[in-house]
């Protein structure tokens, strides 16, 4: 329930990244036209994701400030607007990577190729694979700094770690499950596709 919204968003992007990628495998080869169509592509996928990223952020807020019992407040849109900007370009822990230097590098690798192998169509797949990991990542964490600042923003002084609790909990996580942290305490997320949650205490 808690990445609901970010699910949805997510089959959305994957829905429109589908198309955008497809587009690729239909080019006829010509590499300055190959570079210009993956240029197109990736920066039309950025852009969806930004303003994915954004709703889901806000969104995450909103009912973190309900589930507090607070007074609904709405982040101003220029602190919204910095934290997308920051999120983008700070290093990731759980990733490894900037997010928009990851984004230029997978742009760049699928160029090549494509200009390598004629435009086969298995290198899209890939490339579109590598993306929509990328693209679901961020959204979860979008969420996760969504909550988070909710939280701090009511004044919460201390969290509760809670996993799914289904049989897909990783050893990891499963040993933070209930543990409360300080706010400005609590650990990374552990790895990639990483559902636990945080709840106020």
């Amino acid at each position: 329930m808690i990445y609901d919204y970010a699910d949805r968003a997510i089959k959305d992007m994957n829905r429109r990244n589908l198309r955008s990628f497809d587009k690729l495998k239909l080019l006829k080869f010509d590499e300055l036209n190959v570079l210009r169509m993956v240029n197109r592509t990736y920066e039309e996928s950025v852009r969806i994701a930004k303003k994915r990223y954004l709703s889901i952020y806000l969104d995450a807020y909103l009912a973190a400030i309900e589930e507090v019992g607070r007074k609904k407040i709405e982040p101003d849109d220029s602190i919204m607007d910095d934290w997308l900007l920051d999120m983008l370009e700070d290093y990731d822990i759980v990733t490894h990577y900037r997010f928009n230097e990851e984004t230029e590098r997978k742009k760049a690798r699928t160029a090549e190729a494509l200009v390598a192998t004629k435009v086969d169509a298995r290198e899209v797949e890939r490339a579109l694979r590598l993306w929509t990991l990328q693209v679901s990542t961020y959204a979860d964490r979008s969420v996760n700094d969504g909550r988070m600042q909710a939280f701090q923003d009511s004044g919460v002084k201390k969290v509760r770690w809670c996993t799914e609790e289904d049989d897909r909990v990783c050893a990891d996580c499963d040993e933070l499950d209930g543990k409360v942290f300080d706010i400005d305490k609590v650990p990374p997320r552990q790895h990639y596709g990483c559902r636990c949650y945080l709840i106020p205490v």
